[in-house]
């Protein structure tokens, strides 16, 4: 017990300077976790980029071809021989513009037929009769309107005549209030049906007074017998002669509707949609044969559907030709080119994005334009690597138009996005990077000073800052070296 005594009273005046140590080793601890939180201390022979302003285009580069915004290949409507060839491969030609023509002397010759026989339907000679037509079936009406009123006697023609009409108006009530279903179409079928009853309860009163005074005064054939006596002998028409005028009036009534429909087509050269009768029927067929013999004649003139280059020709004078293809048009407005696009481009490669094209027949020269439409699918080539496929059209209103043959090369620039004047930073200077932030070391005062900044676009060599640096700042490039 007492050698442990003594050997630790020898430790004791060691004290003092172990506390000196502990205390040292506490501060050089502290000064450290203040300095990671201030800054890194600067180790020489590390290298730094001044923040400056830029220029920094996203884009993806790839290669086209020019074509055509759009073809039409056309021939004549009927077969014919070409009489005629006024267009050359190659010629530009405006929409509506005369290419070649059949012989036509056939089809010229029907026309005029055809328009004789129409001439002839609607001469003064045919006028007349058709008024004279009208006439006569006026005159029929009114004999069988007079033979009616004889018949069964002139106050129940009327009250027939008003029930009829009645009846009619019911009957288009109702269709109207099937069509258009409403509390107003509705209260027209009451009103309509009030007026049917009421004629028809003034008819049967009127068929009472036609029995019991009109057949006695107009139908009453008396006859003597043998013995010398008179009887009373009623004899009004039968149901079935009453029936047979009443059809005469309405066929009289439809020959002058007929007739008055004939006469204002043949005055009026128009024919009502709804053509009936012979007579129309006749005037509408002679009107068709002239119309198809103009449409035949028209079709042996071929003419351009729209503006562009004949790209395609394939007739030959004096030859018979059938109804297939025989002219191509291309249109070459906008100039339209046919891009491709290396698949990892995928995603800057969107239609309405702005292009550069240069060709390789006109390279001083470099045409804007926009990419407007872009193949959902990728395309596969023959050396098995994949492509995007897309169209651009090119806006040549500042720039004007070289006339560029067809499938002219050229290398198309797709700008997805641009931003001039930007801080651009290196991109070996980003330390961190998720995406739209990042950290650099900023260099300050001989201290690396961690510093969060926001990212916009970005290239090989530089990426945009829009938040964090600013014009001056030097930030580290690379690892920090040990």
């Amino acid at each position: 017990m007492e050698k442990n005594g003594k050997k630790f009273s020898k430790y004791i005046k060691y004290w003092p300077i172990l506390a000196v140590i502990f205390i040292g080793l506490a501060g050089i601890g502290i000064y450290q976790i203040v300095n990671s939180n201030s800054g890194i201390e600067n180790v020489p022979n590390q290298t730094t980029s001044t923040i400056r302003t830029g220029s920094i285009r996203l884009s993806a580069f790839g290669s086209g071809t020019l074509i055509s915004a759009n073809e039409v290949s056309f021939g004549f409507e009927n077969g014919g021989v070409v009489e005629e060839i006024l267009v050359e491969t190659g010629d530009y030609v405006e929409k509506g513009q005369l290419l070649a023509t059949l012989d036509d002397d056939q089809l010229v010759d029907n026309l005029e037929k055809a328009q004789a026989e129409l001439r002839e339907l609607t001469s003064d000679v045919s006028v007349a009769a058709a008024a004279m037509e009208i006439a006569e079936a006026q005159k029929a009406v009114l004999s069988a309107d007079f033979e009616l009123s004889f018949l069964i006697s002139p106050y129940v023609y009327k009250s027939e005549l008003r029930f009829r009409n009645a009846q009619e108006e019911l009957r288009q009530a109702e269709q109207d209030a099937v069509l258009n279903p409403s509390d107003e179409t509705d209260q027209q079928i009451v009103v309509a049906q009030e007026a049917v009853d009421h004629a028809a309860l003034s008819l049967a009163m009127n068929w009472e007074t036609y029995f019991e005074e009109y057949v006695p005064d107009f139908f009453n054939f008396p006859w003597r017998d043998r013995f010398g006596f008179w009887h009373d002998y009623f004899d009004p028409p039968s149901e079935t002669e009453v029936a047979l005028v009443w059809a005469e009036l309405a066929v009289a009534k439809a020959r002058v509707e007929e007739a008055q429909i004939y006469l204002a087509a043949l005055t009026n050269n128009e024919l009502p949609d709804d053509v009936y009768g012979p007579q129309l029927m006749k005037l509408e067929n002679a009107g068709e044969k002239v119309v198809n013999a103009q449409e035949a004649l028209d079709a042996a003139s071929l003419k351009a559907p729209l503006t562009g280059i004949v790209i395609e020709l394939e007739l030959l004078e004096n030859e018979k030709t059938n109804n297939k293809n025989v002219i191509t048009i291309a249109q070459l407005d906008p100039p339209t080119l046919e891009a491709s696009f290396d698949e990892v481009d995928w995603s800057l490669v969107k239609a309405g994005n702005p292009v550069e094209v240069t060709f390789d027949a006109l390279p001083e020269k470099t045409y804007s334009g926009k990419v407007v439409f872009v193949d959902p699918t990728l395309k596969t080539r023959q050396n098995s690597t994949t492509t995007i496929y897309a169209l651009v059209e090119l806006d040549t209103t500042q720039t004007g138009w070289a006339n560029l043959p067809l499938f002219s090369s050229a290398s198309i620039e797709v700008i997805a996005g641009e931003a001039p004047d930007a801080i651009l930073l290196p991109t070996e200077g980003l330390q961190d990077d998720s995406g739209s932030f990042g950290t650099v070391y900023l260099v300050e005062d001989g201290e690396y000073i961690i510093q969060e900044i926001e990212l916009g676009l970005r290239d090989v060599l530089y990426v945009e800052v829009t938040r964090g640096l600013a014009i001056g700042d030097v930030v580290l490039i690379g690892n920090i070296e040990k």
